[in-house]
């Protein structure tokens, strides 16, 4: 039987709060941590990039497993071309209005962290689309490369999604539920995933670019069409909460060998010695992790006020967030303190005035709601659904 409705589900809410707030902890802490960003601290805290690393193996995969799923709440009963339309207007918009506006502000503080340029923002701005695509030129998605890939991979499956919500397709849909239910099929969606590693990692190139970036594209439209078949059966909603613990534990383990045999050795090469260890391991370890965290949200999600509030909020917090980050960062890593404070600052201003600006401005004026994604009405009958959360 099909979970999916129009309806709001809070399980899905609570992990698509949970996901992306985890993802401004994480973008905040990039500027203490060895990886390459755009703006970077003299000093690095070594326990930080290990929570980090941790995080890494699992945090966007799950972001397009519940985005599979709402594509399939949106989809609803929706003809394609009012579907399509929405999207354009839902992301693709706010991807125009946050590469024109939104991201500016981070090439200006790396530029000026890096000593490419001297001088105002204002006296920037004239200059915000030279030179062509980043990281040689100015034009830059950056955080937002996760709506390209959203956009593109949901009008290329579109068929699919459509068929999945048909008659015949939802039938047969439940029976694969009711098979991958009974014989405990679902960590077989580790083969896709470790295919799509171990043989296109080694041909793909720019990374996040959808350009060339095949691994990328194929392991993330594998996710959006299990989120969306995972969270439209109870049968296997429930096979999640039931494996939780299981896949808790087969999750510590496959990880612990990651970090034993991979992370504290030299640099893992695409196709050379280990490739294939490392990518069994790895696609072992990132479904386990996913039903673990899945399957415990689906025990523990509740409708709440704060999940009321929180839901309509995170697409503008996401689109926000690193911009805040970068311009704190900025200030911040000039400071005479200690690395974990700085962090803390970081986070502790990236999360206030992000929500300072998605509270006074974007969520009470309705052409910014537009451009952020958000759906139209008034704060004041978002109190009144608060109230009836």
């Amino acid at each position: 039987m099909n979970a999916m409705g129009n309806e709001r589900r809070s399980d899905i809410d609570w992990l698509r709060v949970a996901a992306f707030s985890l993802l401004i902890l994480y973008h905040a802490g990039m500027p203490y941590v060895e990886w390459g960003w755009h703006i970077k601290n003299a000093e690095t805290w070594p326990a930080l990039q290990e929570a980090m690393r941790f995080v890494n193996r699992w945090r966007m995969p799950l972001i397009f497993l519940i985005s599979g799923a709402t594509v399939m709440l949106a989809l609803g009963r929706r003809g394609a071309g009012a579907f399509v339309l929405d999207r354009l207007k839902r992301i693709a918009l706010p991807l125009l209005f946050g590469m024109l506006v939104i991201v500016p502000p981070q090439i200006y503080f790396e530029r000026r962290q890096q000593g490419r340029f001297d001088g105002g923002f204002l006296d920037f701005l004239p200059h915000a689309f030279d030179g062509g695509a980043y990281p040689a030129g100015n034009i830059s998605w950056h955080h937002l490369w996760f709506l390209t890939y959203v956009l593109v991979l949901t009008l290329v499956l579109l068929p699919i999604f459509l068929w999945l919500r048909s008659g015949r397709g939802a039938a047969l849909a439940d029976r694969c539920s009711d098979i991958a239910t009974r014989l405990h099929l679902v960590p077989l969606l580790a083969l896709p995933l470790f295919a799509a590693q171990f043989w296109l990692l080694p041909i793909s190139v720019n990374r996040n670019g959808l350009i060339g970036d095949w691994h990328g594209l194929v392991s993330s439209g594998v996710l959006l069409l299990a989120g969306a078949f995972l969270y439209r059966s109870p049968v296997l909603l429930d096979w999640l909460q039931r494996a939780r613990y299981a896949a808790l534990v087969v999750g510590i383990v496959a990880y612990a060998l990651l970090e034993a045999f991979f992370f504290t050795g030299p640099a893992i090469v695409p196709g050379g010695s280990g490739w294939l260890a490392f990518c069994t391991l790895s696609a072992i370890n990132l479904v386990a992790w996913l039903i673990a965290i899945t399957g415990f949200a689906r025990r523990l999600a509740r409708p709440s006020p704060v999940l009321g509030y929180a839901t309509p909020a995170v697409y503008p917090f996401y689109i926000l967030h690193q911009t805040v980050a970068v311009i704190f960062a900025f200030h911040i890593v000039q400071m005479e303190v200690s690395v974990p404070v700085k962090y803390l600052l970081t986070v502790l201003a990236t999360f206030a005035v992000t929500w300072l600006l998605y509270e006074t401005l974007v969520r009470r004026f309705a052409v910014l709601r537009l451009l952020f994604g958000m759906s139209a009405g008034s704060p004041a009958l978002q109190k009144v659904a608060l109230k009836s959360a």
